[in-house]
Parts: structure tokens; C-alpha cells; sequence
């Protein structure tokens, strides 16, 4: 494929190619095989045509080296088709390698079989195991629980926070402005407004190099676009007008007009200023960010030594307080809460000070209809799934073995594997549940049951009649669906129970308003609680732990298949569609063969249908037939999510190969990930990163030749 493209360019006139080398390439081109001794062949003949290749290289490059004391020069044409033959794939950890991304918010890319490319796969599953992940600041603000300080320490923490804020702020503007706007700057003042413009960069302009430019007090300027860089990203530049030596004036660009006036005044292009007052400045030095280094360090100082030392945990706790909040930003620094007083910081360390959390989704795991009372149990932190979102992992609270519920994002997080006995205690529900009695299966849902007449009773499966009533209480608003007992308001349906009740009602021809039904009322179970640590028994976990937690997940044995659909031609339809799911069914039947007890098939196609596709018909069908493994189906909020779930080496990406899925594939691809991709058009299979060791499946396979058991060897 890829040198076809290189005859293509070669024949339409954009690239030049010797007899010699165009012969080997129609050579290559030209033979279409399946027979592996044909195909060793092709190999040799393309290896020889890259060895060519470089020999040529080779030989420029030597001519490139004698320039100094020759008067030859490389022959471009060469250089030109010997880069255009050997550059059918890119490297691309070579680019990725500068990223600031790479290894600090994911793994390297990586698409080749070299030394490196392994070590970089192999390095991309340490990092993915060991990221770190930041975390709302909120989670962190109960540093000192049982301390309390006063309105007026608090207000005196809210100071020191802003002032150590503020200097910290001007040092990173400098530091900002010193790498971006390097070098003196010049201040134009407009005699109309009174305004000031920065002028930057001015060492970067060749106005600079005239001696006399500096000695202006007054020019005029115009405010000019620029199209931004990386190394300078400012929109805007200024040019200003001067006289030549015959007295014709001239426009010549000056600087850059600073991001800090850019901020200040809302300046566009085709401004100018005339006859503006001049004053040029020292750049920024490394002494002036030293000197605000030094401002910081010594207000610390102050605020220590002007503080008694009976008064400083409490300062201490109230600086952490006001620092810690989720106003604003939830993912902000709060760096001042540990420099003030780190010694108080590293006393507090000495125990665990994150002991009370918050456990939330209670309802709907293995305890939902038990109510904890301040029962102290043995619980355990883990990393599974969300409940809400399969593709992301939350933190799950195990006691006693059984799945308790999440914690939520604004508690404390201990770290996975975290052992401890904790004081467990349910909320009050605030709803109750009606079964009813005709159909068990039909449950009503009845919220706000502490704010009317039955608050205070305890509801265990009492038999009672319900009566809903519409009512009126805001003009502005639709009616409310009051759930009645007797003459008395028990509380108001949530809106599931509203929306299926008129579903049911509908057909039979009943209204909402007024129908009365026999059911047992119970309470719901508790959505939350609150769970207390006891910090004397918190087992952390070490690396043996944590590695005996990975042979533990990989004892469960759950592989994972990303799977993707596309639309392809009518024509073509029928057998992508039986191709896919050879491909599904296959997958299963190798997660049994190599020992896994279930199989995960996530839907990461880039557009989902409102009916499900065959392909998704087909996987829960086998699910409900097959016994000898467990098959889970879930949807992919993205694609990035969807690969972060492979784990195993065996785990696997399947599907269409379009243009819809390129993308999928590609980004598949860089990560490491085996990827298997059906080509719809050429009845062919595209492969990525498949293990070695499977050399069987290496091969090409045509679908239009092989039979339907031959395309199911393809995982």
C-alpha cells in the first residue's frame, strides 16, 4: 500500500525515481500472493530496496561532509524518493518523547516492535498501574478534625492565605513573563488617555540593532496581528513610524504588545497611539524573581515569630481550613497551609487524621437492606468500576467481604488495599418503598416521608391503603403527586414511580388523581452513611500487598474485548455483520480456552443506533447460553476510557475498519494495544501489536477465499 502511493506521486510527476529503484518497487507491487514462500520473498526484495536505499543516503551524506572543502552538493531528487520509500512508518516515540504529557497524564506512544518500543510498552502498563491522579482538594481539608479556632483566627488565616497567594502570584508572572518576554521592554504612554502599553520582545526585532532607537522619548505606534508561535505566542505586535535619513517616513515592527496589557485593555488590531511618551526598562532578572523569593521566605518568618507558640496548631488548623475549600477550583494549589508552620504539619502525620468518610449508592449493593447502627466492622478499600460510569474506577468499601458502596468524591480516599475496623452508621431514610400486593414486582417509591405526617413512624411491611392526589401548590409549577394515607400525606411519588404508574394507568383507562391501591410499605433502604475509622488498626498497603492484589485480580481471570461498528456498504453489510460476530463468538471461546472466568466485551463505537446492532444481539445472546463463563456487555463514554480497561496481556481491540474507526484504530495502536480490524472492502483483516507468540495468525486472510472457521482464527 505504501509504495503504491510512491509510484502514485512518481507517476503524476511530484517525485523523481531511478530506473533501478522503480524496477524493484513494480516488483514488489506487482506480485499479489497469499503463498508464504512468495511472501518471504517480497520481504527479501523490500529489504534489499530499503538497504538501496540508504546505500544512496549514505552516499549524499558523505557529500554533505566534504562541502567545506568541495564544491559539490547533495542531490535533493535522491534525498527526496529515498525519505519518501523509507518513511512508511513513523516513529512516533521519537516525537513523543519531548511532550510534556508523556509519563505525567499518560504513557508514551509507541507503534514499532524495536528494543525501545518494548520498553516503552512495558514502562506504559507501570505507569497506568502507579498514575497519579489528582484529587479534589476538598478531600483533604480535615487535617485537624477535633482542632477549632475563632472567627478572628480565621479571618487572620484568610489574610496570611492572600498575601503569601499574592507574592507566590507575582513571582510565577515573572518567571512567565521572563521566558516568554525575555530581555528590556518599553512603556508608551498615550497623551489623550493616559494609558500604558507594554511593548516586548524588542531584542527579537532588527530595530533593535539600531543604536539610535533606543534613544527615542516619543514615537507613534500602530497595533498590528501576528500570527503567534510557541516560542512567542503573542497575537499582536507594534510598529512604529521613523524618519530615513531624506526625511520619507517608514513603518517598522518594534515588539510584541504584552499579554499583560493584552489582559488590561481590550486592544485589537488597527489601534495606535501618536506621539506617545517612550520609557524603556531593564528586563526581568533572575535577581528580581530571587528577591520575591526572598519576600516570601521572610513573611513566613514573620507570620511564625509574631505568633506564640500556644496559638500556632491553631493558626495552623485554621490556615489549612480556609485553604482547603471546593469554592471555585476543587483541583487548586494549597501550598501555604504547609509552609507557615510545617512542623505542626509533620506532627499531624504522625497518625491518620482521615478517619471519617462518607459511603454513598448503599441502596444498591449487597447491604441494602441492612441498617448499620454504629456496628464496628472490618472494611477494606478497593478500586472497581463506577457504579454509574463502567469505563472509570471508583474507590468501593468492602466490609466484611461484601460490596458496601462508594465513597464520595468529597470524603477522604484511603489508598487501595487499606485494611481497617471502622464504626458504621446508616442514614435515616427519608423515603419508603410500596410493594404491591396483586404483582411483588411493582414497587412505588414515596419521597419526603420526614416532612409530613407519619415522620416519626418506623414503616416494617405494614398492609395499607394509598390514595394519589394532584395538587396544586405553585401556579408556576406542575402539580404535585401526593401519595395519601387515609386523609393524611404520607409523602410525594419520585418522578419513576409517577411516569410508570400513568403507564399502567393508561392502560386500563384510570386517572392518576384519586386512584387507591393496597400495598406493604417498608422503608427504603439507606442511600448513604457515615463510616468512622479507628486509626489504631489501618493496615496499609506495601508493595508485597500490592503485588499479592494484582495475582489476586489476575486470579479472577477477566479478559477484556473493546469492540467498535461502523457503516459499510449495503452490499457489503450482511458479511461484515457475520464476520463480527465470528470474531465475538471466537473471542469467548479463547477467553475460555486460556482459563479467564469472564469475558468483558465494552462498546466503543464512535456512534450508537437507538435498536442495538447484531453484533450486541449476538453477545447477549451467547451470554444467557454459555455456563462455562460469565460475558459482560458495557458502553464506552469514550474511547480513551475504553482503553484504559485493557489490562491483560491478551486483552484485545476488535472491529470495522473505516474512516469513522481510523482514529480509534490509531490511538489503539500507540498505546500498545492488539488490535484486529476487519476491512469490509477487501474482505481483509488489519493487525496491530498481536503477540508474538501467535505467529499463526500473523497471516493475511481474505474472507472472499477462506471459509467462515478460517476467520474466527483471526483472534
Amino acid at each position: 500500500m505504501h509504495l503504491g502511493k510512491v509510484l502514485v506521486r512518481h507517476e503524476t510527476g511530484k517525485l523523481q525515481i531511478p530506473n533501478k529503484i522503480l524496477d524493484q518497487i513494480y516488483k514488489i507491487t506487482q506480485v499479489r500472493t497469499k503463498d508464504e514462500n512468495q511472501i518471504e520473498q517480497q520481504l527479501q526484495s523490500f529489504k534489499k530496496l530499503l538497504k538501496d536505499c540508504v546505500a544512496e543516503l549514505g552516499n549524499e551524506l558523505q557529500v554533505a561532509t566534504d562541502g567545506p572543502k568541495s564544491a559539490l552538493r547533495p542531490d535533493d531528487s535522491i534525498i527526496q524518493y529515498c525519505q519518501a520509500i523509507t518513511a512508511y512508518k513513523e516513529v512516533e516515540w521519537l516525537n513523543d518523547k519531548k511532550n510534556s504529557e508523556a509519563f505525567t497524564d499518560r504513557g508514551m506512544k509507541t507503534n514499532g516492535y524495536s528494543p525501545i518500543d518494548l520498553m516503552i510498552k512495558q514502562t506504559n502498563q507501570i505507569f497506568e498501574q502507579c498514575k497519579l491522579i489528582a484529587r479534589p482538594i476538598e478531600q483533604f481539608r480535615s487535617f485537624y478534625p477535633e482542632l477549632e479556632f475563632t472567627s478572628s483566627q480565621k479571618e487572620y488565616a484568610q489574610e496570611i492565605k492572600k498575601n503569601y497567594n499574592s507574592i507566590v502570584k507575582q513571582r510565577i508572572e515573572l518567571e512567565s513573563r521572563k521566558k516568554l518576554e525575555p530581555g528590556p521592554y518599553m512603556i508608551i504612554t498615550s497623551p489623550l488617555s493616559g494609558k500604558k502599553l507594554e511593548i516586548t520582545n524588542l531584542i527579537n526585532y532588527d530595530i533593535a540593532k539600531d543604536p539610535t532607537f533606543w534613544n527615542h522619548s516619543e514615537l507613534s505606534i500602530k497595533i498590528l496581528s501576528r500570527e503567534p508561535t510557541k516560542k512567542i505566542p503573542h497575537p499582536l505586535f507594534a510598529q512604529a513610524k521613523f524618519q530615513t535619513p531624506d526625511g520619507k517616513e517608514i513603518d517598522i515592527p518594534i515588539g510584541t504588545i504584552s499579554m499583560k496589557s493584552m489582559s488590561e485593555h481590550d486592544l485589537k488590531p488597527g489601534m495606535s497611539i501618536k506621539q506617545g511618551k517612550v520609557e524603556f526598562h531593564f528586563g526581568i532578572s533572575d535577581g528580581m524573581i530571587d528577591a520575591l523569593k526572598q519576600q516570601t521566605k521572610e513573611y513566613l518568618e514573620s507570620v511564625k515569630n509574631n505568633t506564640p507558640e500556644a496559638e500556632r496548631l491553631q493558626l495552623a488548623a485554621a490556615i489549612h481550613d480556609v485553604s482547603h475549600t471546593e469554592e471555585k477550583y476543587g483541583m487548586r494549589r494549597a501550598g501555604v497551609a504547609f509552609t507557615v508552620f510545617p512542623e505542626t504539619v509533620e506532627n499531624q502525620l504522625k497518625q491518620l487524621q482521615f478517619t471519617q468518610m462518607k459511603v454513598i449508592g448503599t441502596q444498591f449493593n449487597e447491604y441494602a437492606n441492612r441498617n448499620f447502627k454504629g456496628e464496628k466492622v472490618a472494611i477494606k478499600f478497593e478500586n472497581g468500576p463506577h457504579p454509574r460510569e463502567p469505563s472509570q474506577t471508583a474507590r468501593w468499601v468492602i466490609v466484611e467481604g461484601k460490596k458496601f458502596g462508594t465513597l464520595d468524591t468529597r470524603s477522604p480516599h484511603l489508598l487501595p488495599g487499606c485494611e481497617a475496623r471502622a464504626t458504621v452508621s446508616s442514614c435515616a431514610s427519608t423515603s419508603v418503598v410500596i410493594t404491591s400486593l396483586k404483582n411483588p414486582e411493582n414497587k412505588l417509591q414515596i419521597d419526603g416521608v420526614d416532612k409530613y405526617a407519619f415522620a416519626n413512624r418506623q414503616w416494617q411491611g405494614e398492609k395499607t391503603n394509598i390514595t394519589i392526589d394532584l395538587r396544586q401548590t405553585n401556579p408556576r409549577q406542575p402539580p404535585k403527586v401526593f401519595a395519601l394515607v387515609g386523609d393524611k400525606v404520607l409523602g410525594i411519588l419520585n418522578k419513576q414511580s409517577v411516569t410508570f404508574l400513568q403507564q399502567r394507568l393508561a392502560e386500563i383507562g384510570r386517572q392518576l388523581h384519586g386512584f387507591t391501591f393496597t400495598g406493604t410499605v417498608n422503608h427504603a433502604p439507606a442511600s448513604y452513611a457515615d463510616i468512622v475509622i479507628d486509626p489504631t488498626t489501618v493496615k496499609y498497603s506495601d508493595v508485597e500487598s500490592t503485588q499479592q492484589q494484582v495475582g489476586q485480580k489476575e486470579q479472577k481471570r477477566v479478559a477484556t474485548v473493546v469492540f467498535f461498528e461502523a457503516p459499510v456498504e449495503r452490499s457489503l453489510h450482511q458479511r461484515t455483520e457475520q464476520v463480527m460476530c465470528n470474531m465475538v463468538k471466537r473471542a469467548i471461546n479463547r477467553a475460555v480456552e486460556q482459563g479467564y472466568d469472564t469475558v468483558h466485551f465494552v462498546d466503543a463505537s464512535p456512534y450508537k443506533s437507538d435498536s442495538p446492532s447484531v453484533v450486541v444481539k449476538t453477545i447477549s445472546e451467547v451470554a444467557r447460553s454459555r455456563r462455562d463463563i460469565k460475558i459482560e456487555l458495557s458502553a464506552a463514554t469514550s474511547v480513551k476510557n475504553a482503553m484504559q480497561l485493557l489490562e491483560q496481556p491478551n486483552d484485545i481491540v476488535i472491529g470495522i475498519d473505516s474512516i469513522e474507526t481510523a482514529p480509534i484504530i490509531d490511538y489503539a495502536s500507540s498505546l500498545g494495544k492488539a488490535v484486529v480490524a476487519y476491512i469490509p472492502e477487501t474482505g481483509e483483516f488489519e493487525r496491530r501489536n498481536l503477540p508474538q507468540m501467535e505467529t499463526t495468525i500473523q497471516k493475511t486472510v481474505s474472507t472472499q477465499k477462506k471459509s467462515l472457521e478460517q476467520e474466527q482464527s483471526i483472534l
